[in-house]
């Protein structure tokens, strides 16, 4: 009797826990059941396991020859005995169906030529046969030996166990697959448009690089009707309308897939809700500023601003662990954001980042300031 790594490579492995609770029922019953050997052949078909523990105790054992018409029949053989010996996982069930592909699909073109005539390599019915008996054979769905199918193929090894020993499903090993995908795709996106930001003359002639604006329009808030909101808070900046805010080409410079924090105090909280849907982005949520101590205001007086949350496309965060509110201390210039929230930001989102109407230069970030000022870092 000989191990063939072929058809031992077919078996799915025992687990810790499985290859003890075996060794331990052995030593206590003796092995029960004949090890399964090809005829003619000497080729251990079923048993490996037992053997190993039989060997290692100096314990007795019986055989039982099987005949085959080649490798093939064998392999077909122990692949179904399998599934029919163990408590195996919809995942390990359709692994080993799928070892049988080869020969099933053969199987079902040789079927159609018997039916008709010639057929092509890749025909529509011998895929779908060939489906529909893996299934068949597996007890699980087409989905199923499908999306095992893409996962062997896509998955991590770190996925694949997970999947074996059904700490994970079969969706969602498949699911973390793709979005695994999907966020390699992503990065590769966002390094190629860090690359082209570096190149552009200025960053407004972006067409679609940033995945992350953080803006803090210079608002006016005459176009309000109120005079004098200001008092004794004046900006030290140039105001824009909200015509020529609205006119900025934030929607052009930004990503398929974005986040947009779009800064307004309480005041201005419906003209900052109109240029989020101008811009193309959909509100998700908002985000307070928390500040240590009142501020001005011709009624109630300011301790709080906004800051609007908008995406483009589809990016989700990459934490999920933030709240809706942040304290931090006022800055020392008007209007200065404190550094909180810009470290909140880079937690969140991805870059590229620009901020538009920044107060200073940031590493990492474009910055295109007031009268078009700009810095890189």
């Amino acid at each position: 009797m000989r191990i063939d790594e072929e058809f031992r490579g077919l078996i799915p492995p025992l687990s810790a826990e499985e290859r003890a609770q075996l060794e331990a029922n052995i030593l206590r019953d003796g092995i029960r059941e004949p090890l399964v050997v090809w005829a003619g052949e000497g080729i251990l078909l079923d048993g490996h396991n037992r053997l190993a523990i039989a060997e290692a105790h100096g314990l007795p054992f019986e055989t039982r020859e099987m005949e085959f018409g080649n490798r093939a029949e064998a392999k077909v053989w122990v692949l179904r005995n399998q599934m029919g010996r163990r408590n195996l996982t919809p995942f390990q069930r359709a692994e080993l169906a799928l070892q049988l592909k080869p020969l099933i699909a053969e199987k079902a073109k040789a079927k159609q030529r018997e039916a008709g005539g010639a057929v092509c390599q890749k025909s529509d019915k011998a895929v779908i046969d060939t489906k529909r008996e893996l299934a068949a054979v597996a007890d699980v769905s087409h989905d199923t030996i499908a999306k095992v199918e893409t996962i062997m193929r896509e998955g991590s090894e770190e996925v694949k166990a997970a999947a074996r020993s059904g700490e994970l499903s079969v969706n969602a090993a498949f699911n973390t697959i793709r979005r695994e995908a999907k966020a390699a795709e992503q990065e590769t996106r966002r390094e190629a448009n860090a690359e082209k930001v570096r190149e552009l003359a200025t960053p407004l002639d972006a067409q679609g690089l940033f995945q992350t604006i953080v803006i803090d329009p210079p608002w006016d808030w005459g176009d309000e009707g109120d005079v004098n909101q200001f008092g004794r808070a004046k900006p030290d900046y140039h105001t824009m309308p909200i015509e020529d805010i609205e006119a900025l080409p934030v929607g052009r410079i930004a990503d398929e897939n974005c986040h947009l924090y779009l800064w307004a105090t309480n005041r201005s909280l419906p003209k900052a809700f109109r240029l989020l849907e101008a811009w193309g982005f959909r509100y998700i949520t908002l985000l307070t500023w928390h500040k240590p101590s009142l501020g001005m205001g011709n009624y109630f007086r300011g301790c709080t601003e906004q800051v609007l949350f908008g995406v483009k496309g589809s990016q989700p965060l990459r934490r999920h662990d933030v709240g809706t509110h942040f304290e931090a201390p006022r800055g020392e210039r008007h209007s200065e954001k404190p550094e909180a929230f810009y470290q909140l930001v880079e937690t969140c989102s991805h870059g590229p980042f620009i901020d538009l109407f920044g107060r200073k230069g940031r590493e990492g970030w474009v910055v295109w300031g007031e009268n078009g000022a700009e810095s890189r870092a």
